[in-house]
């Protein structure tokens, strides 16, 4: 196992730090959504799919799989604030009409630790995952 990690530069440990942030946003959004009865089927397929592509990067170096998997948490994570936008407004508002206010901090929270796993994996893209 040590000389498995030894063999891997700095992109490799981001890509393994969007790993954690994506596992959490997904466990995060699926325990928050079905609370109020909003899941939204394609936030969490997208945001499995960038898991899943994230932990086959561990395995194998491929840039292609760099882009898909940051595709998936980017589409996760700009459809849940599509879907919020209502939230969103009422609570700039200070009204209850187009959403609920009171969830605007769960949704941040999910968007922050989504744009954390789509940002290491931009990163890690321009960045060796392995030694040469």
């Amino acid at each position: 196992m040590n000389n498995y990690l030894g063999k891997k530069a700095a992109g490799f440990y981001l890509v393994l730090i969007s790993v954690v942030a994506g596992i959490v946003a997904t466990i995060y959004y699926v325990n928050w959504s079905t609370g109020i009865s909003a899941l939204n089927p394609l936030i969490l397929t997208a945001a499995i799919f960038g898991v899943i592509l994230s932990v086959l990067l561990l395995k194998w170096d491929n840039d292609y799989i760099v882009i898909a998997a940051t595709v998936g948490y980017a589409v996760a994570l700009f459809q849940l604030l599509s879907d919020s936008v209502g939230s969103f407004v009422d609570a700039f508002q200070g009204i209850v009409m187009f959403g609920d206010a009171t969830q605007v901090g769960s949704i941040l929270t999910i968007v922050y630790i989504l744009a954390a796993s789509s940002v290491c994996m931009i990163i890690a893209g321009f960045m060796r995952r392995v030694k040469a």
